[in-house]
């Protein structure tokens, strides 16, 4: 799937190399993202933040929320 720019600003504006598009979540798109080192390993960062987009409008799950939509 074609990351939506939309997504993919709230990515550069916290740094992340990575996202995944990990399918429907509550009828929306949802991806996740991180970064990664130069080995393409994950860096720990805690709890999942899941983002959710309709086409119009990003909503940010995280927590155990988030963890519960993975």
């Amino acid at each position: 799937m074609k990351i939506p720019k939309e997504i993919q600003k709230i990515a550069d504006d916290y740094g992340a190399n990575r996202i995944s598009y990990i399918g429907k979540r509550k009828g929306k798109d949802a991806f996740t993202m991180c970064c990664v080192d130069e080995n393409g390993e994950p860096l720990p960062t805690g709890l999942p933040t899941i983002y959710l987009f309709d086409g119009k409008t990003v909503e940010v799950v995280g927590g155990i929320e988030g963890l519960e939509l993975l």
